[in-house]
């Protein structure tokens, strides 16, 4: 969610992104300087996109510091905005506008010249947590016959499915683009595969695509509760069943 406006912000001038150790692919390719997350070199400001204390208190001696009020921080921000209800895209645009710089349009990575094989990506884990991830993957793949489960740098999935699993950043984009659709859970991969072109469908069930949907992705949301939308990384009621979405409605919106 945040190529927009390095991409913006690349417009105004030389840029330096503190990002993890798949920055440089991700941001690479917009002749920006990548340095490891927690290093803040000297710069005439910051936009502080992660909404924690610790990115202001790394960035507390540059002469300006743009970012949202919470966890504490408003006193280390020279600008402190007030968070709004909205997708995280826009919250990141209106950090960048403060800089003067105009964020246009959705996430987008160069894709590989790598031709389909008709496959269907699944991609059933997630670090938010198991109210995030749907049950009906394993499912939905037997039914498919021609599916292979993904996941990301560190992450691992028990299934009878094929996997291509803990893949770095650009070796999971590689396979990635040689699949016809991806179906996903609310996660770091659905951005990936949306930002790549590919026709992505997320399964939503604790979160919302109002607010950390891929923009252009195809949503099936789960039961609405009095307690959804609630990013918990557990549920407090027990057995998730925000995310009870037939596999049946997930193959129809497949066709």
């Amino acid at each position: 969610m945040a190529l927009p406006v390095v991409e913006a912000l690349r417009r105004l001038g030389p840029l330096t992104v503190a990002a993890p150790s798949w920055g440089d692919f991700l941001y690479g390719h917009l002749d920006v300087r990548v340095t490891a997350r927690g290093s803040v070199p000297f710069a005439e400001a910051a936009v502080l996109l992660p909404p924690s204390f610790r990115t202001a208190w790394e960035a507390r001696k540059l002469p300006v510091r743009v970012g949202y009020r919470s966890d504490f921080r408003s006193w280390l921000l020279t600008h402190a905005l007030e968070p709004v209800d909205e997708h995280r895209g826009r919250s990141y645009a209106r950090l960048a506008a403060v800089l003067g710089a105009d964020v246009k349009g959705p996430p987008t990575l160069p894709r590989p010249d790598v031709q389909s094989d008709g496959h269907v990506a699944l991609i059933p884990v997630s670090p938010s947590g198991a109210p995030v991830m749907w049950p009906g993957f394993e499912e939905l793949g037997d039914l498919l016959g021609h599916a292979v489960v993904y996941t990301g740098p560190g992450e691992h999935a028990q299934t009878r499915l094929p996997v291509r699993a803990g893949l770095p950043l650009p070796e999971l984009v590689e396979h990635l683009a040689q699949a016809r659709a991806v179906v996903s859970n609310d996660s770091g991969v659905a951005h990936l595969a949306r930002a790549l072109g590919l026709r992505t469908l997320v399964i939503y069930g604790s979160t919302d695509p109002e607010r950390t949907g891929p923009p252009g992705s195809e949503a099936l949301v789960g039961p609405r509760l009095d307690c959804t939308p609630c990013y918990r990384k557990t549920c407090k009621i027990g057995g998730a069943p925000c995310l009870e979405v037939p596999v049946e409605r997930v193959l129809e919106a497949l066709g």
